[in-house]
């Protein structure tokens, strides 16, 4: 849900439209399900995220309904934390007639709230304190709250919910401590994995929509890849953020490798290691100061070389093989070993290039839910042996890919004008990224980055979309300031910029 907000409103739609649709929602369904009438009042328990901010929506559809309502905001309105939420506080502010507001500062206040509410007569108690990112052990006043409502349900008072009952995981269902036990439940957009009927929490579910498109899911957004950047966390240590390994180079091609490389690094990764054959170590080195060059002898990489490999390949938390590797006996014998030691040590990879031609006849060498396959349209019918349909018919294409990616056990990414993106579960397409990509170097860009994603822990089809989507978004920053003839060095240096404008 959190992404799918995340990409509606990168699609256009504004995150207020979103809570302004979830209010209005609920409002009808719970008017239609109680038969509210006007005049009748209605209590609503309110939280200072999200979920606050639907119950202030609530609050001021239901008051245009004629039906009155005490607003309890559990918590100092300056510490309200959305912008959506402040916004439709400061509406109810301004509507005197209808909506009574009460603020709660402590849990000392509640002896008194209760003596007041015992007074009125109320049709239900509406729950909008905690929303779906509920977290260890609930505090003060919020504690005091669940345990006041709880106690009208124990005397017949009706209970909704909004989106989850406040107290519980939704992923899971877990109750890490205490929790509304909700008559009613109304959960927006999709049913949460841990949200179930009949229970002591939740005795009924409905699921109401709020206006996110179809495309919010189908198409990579914002919201794929903020949950896929880790921010160092202040205790860690030099190689805590991801450590990875990149094969590849050969005495004809000395670019792709570093450009991986350092791809990786400008997205925050600890460690990276760039192994290549001898005859290029010292141009590589150029590239930057950055890079830590390991090399094996000779113009290629080889099968002499393989001690020297595993050891690096258990050191790294992901490995990229391929850029720049060349195709000839020499490298195709080294790559098949290479495989062959990643699927024995069960290691996230990244596949590309020239390695990805040696994929068609050693299929059980990558059938991982941990690796990545970033082919090209050409590639990838090279690889399966299947052509896929017209550009413009990108559905249909994501489907082809889709039934691929599902027999093959990996996760395909078919780089194209759309980024066609499955594991054979999951499917994504991503649209960012212009024509002047076709430039060299920006594939071996997309997979240092999806080597990256998966070394701090990230699924490889997140790690895709991620990579894509990253991609994609530093070359439009190239062309919107570099212009029209930018490099693949170019967006390396955006890409920096690019986190900093989207997150």
């Amino acid at each position: 849900m959190a992404s799918e907000d995340n990409n509606s409103e990168w699609l256009g739609i504004p995150k207020n439209l979103l809570m302004e649709c979830a209010g209005y929602s609920f409002t009808q369904n719970i008017i239609e399900y109680y038969n509210l009438k006007p005049y009748q009042r209605v209590i609503i328990f309110s939280g200072l995220g999200n979920n606050g901010g639907d119950s202030f929506v609530i609050a001021r559809h239901l008051s245009s309904m004629k039906i009155y309502v005490d607003l309890i905001l559990i918590g100092l309105p300056e510490k309200i934390r959305t912008e959506e939420s402040r916004l439709n506080w400061n509406i109810i502010q301004n509507l005197k007639l209808a909506i009574q507001i009460r603020i709660i500062k402590d849990s000392s206040e509640f002896k008194n709230l209760q003596e007041e509410l015992n007074k009125i007569k109320f049709e239900l108690i509406i729950d909008g304190l905690l929303g779906t990112g509920i977290k260890g052990k609930i505090r003060e006043p919020i504690s005091s709250a669940i345990d006041l409502i709880n106690e009208f349900q124990s005397k017949g008072i009706k209970i909704t919910s909004i989106d989850v009952p406040s107290g519980m995981n939704p992923d899971t269902g877990t109750i890490l401590d205490k929790v509304i036990k909700a008559d009613y439940v109304i959960t927006f957009h999709k049913l949460k994995n841990g949200l179930k009927e009949n229970t002591e929490y939740a005795k009924k579910v409905e699921v109401c929509p709020i206006g996110i498109p179809l495309e919010a899911n189908l198409f990579v957004g914002r919201g794929d890849l903020i949950p896929t950047i880790k921010i160092h966390p202040e205790s860690s240590h030099k190689g805590e953020n991801g450590k990875i390994l990149v094969i590849g180079g050969s005495k004809d091609y000395s670019g792709a490798p570093a450009l991986a490389s350092l791809a990786a690094i400008k997205i925050g990764v600890d460690l990276v290691r760039t192994f290549v054959p001898e005859s290029i170590s010292e141009i590589i080195k150029k590239y930057s100061p950055n890079l830590i060059v390991n090399h094996g002898s000779g113009d290629y990489i080889s099968v002499e070389h393989l001690a020297s490999l595993k050891e690096l390949i258990e050191w790294a938390d992901a490995i990229l093989i391929g850029p720049g590797m060349g195709i000839n006996n020499i490298t195709q014998e080294a790559t098949l070993k290479i495989l062959d030691i990643l699927s024995e040590l069960n290691k996230p990879c990244v596949i590309d290039a020239d390695a990805l031609k040696l994929i068609k006849n050693n299929l059980k060498l990558i059938q991982r839910s941990n690796i990545i396959l970033t082919p090209h349209e050409g590639e990838f019918k090279i690889m399966t042996g299947e052509s896929l349909p017209p550009m413009e018919n990108f559905i249909e294409r994501l489907e082809n890919v889709s039934r691929v990616a599902k027999r093959y056990g990996a996760t395909f990414l078919v780089k194209g004008k759309y980024d066609l993106i499955s594991n054979g579960l999951e499917r994504k397409i991503n649209q960012t990224g212009c024509s002047q990509m076709t430039v060299g170097g920006t594939g071996d860009i997309l997979a240092g980055l999806c080597t990256a994603f998966m070394s701090v822990k990230n699924s490889a089809f997140n790690s895709a979309c991620s990579a894509a989507f990253l991609n994609g978004l530093a070359g439009e920053l190239c062309l919107e300031e570099v212009g029209d003839f930018f490099t693949a060095s170019n967006m390396i240096d955006k890409i920096p910029a690019t986190l900093k404008k989207i997150l």
